[in-house]
């Protein structure tokens, strides 16, 4: 039985009441029929949270993906296989994670408009973020832009919308940019998750994210690192 993973249609679920379907005592974790729990991908750390379950409460101190099946790891006692659980996520970490990764698909649709250079990597954190782009030599001059040019759509309040797309039809949706991404990705994923800053970029992703420009809040560039030839690592807050 696999994992219903909740946050890939809502993100904002804060609390939901699952099922234990496998406990592993050993290395102590348990699999969920449901979660609201995202585990660390994608340069996204996992979120972390709390289970409540015939009067006790335990903490989820990391989720991971393993073949497939998604592990919540527990501080605390582990409920037995069948029981019921309360998930409550810690929303104040999962809401900074959800800011920063609609940051990064922004920040990543500018530079790769403007300089036509792609994200090669990335890492999310809680109060600071870092980007990857290649290939690409970023400025002072360069950074400013993109940071004016960022701020000035987060004011738009532009909306960001989660969709599941056949892959012929969104690769039809997208330039020959973006098509890239899109190729990536195994030929067996037939459905695409989308996330789509509307009218500036379409991009697939499997993590959390805000549901307009607005709730991201400004950026600060903090400072740029050349990391190897024409990539630069380019690191930011927000405000």
């Amino acid at each position: 039985m696999e994992t219903e993973l909740i946050f890939l249609k809502d993100c904002y679920t804060k609390e939901l009441t699952g099922e234990v379907i496998e406990v592993n005592l050993e290395e102590k974790w348990i699999i969920l029929n449901k979660t609201i729990f995202y585990a660390e991908s994608g340069g996204q750390p996992s979120d972390k949270g709390i289970i409540e379950f015939n009067g006790k409460k335990s903490k989820i101190k990391e989720v991971r993906k393993q073949n497939g099946r998604i592990l919540h790891f527990i501080e605390g006692e582990i409920p037995e296989k069948g029981s019921e659980v309360k998930e409550i996520l810690d929303w104040n970490l999962r809401y900074n994670y959800m800011k920063m990764h609609s940051a990064q698909h922004l920040l990543s649709a500018l530079i790769l408009d403007k300089y036509n250079a792609s994200t090669v990597g990335n890492q999310i954190g809680k109060e600071k973020s870092r980007m990857d782009f290649h290939p690409l030599r970023s400025n002072e001059q360069m950074l400013k832009e993109m940071q004016d040019k960022f701020n000035e759509i987060i004011e738009q309040e532009i909306p960001i919308t989660i969709s599941f797309k056949e892959r012929k039809t969104v690769l039809d949706e997208v330039d020959e940019k973006r098509r890239v991404l899109f190729s990536r990705l195994p030929e067996a994923i037939k459905e695409i998750r989308v996330i789509d800053i509307q009218g500036i970029d379409k991009c697939p992703c499997g993590g959390t994210h805000v549901k307009n420009t607005k709730e991201i809040g400004k950026i600060k560039i903090l400072g740029r690192q050349n990391k190897g030839k024409q990539r630069d690592r380019i690191s930011f807050e927000l405000e």
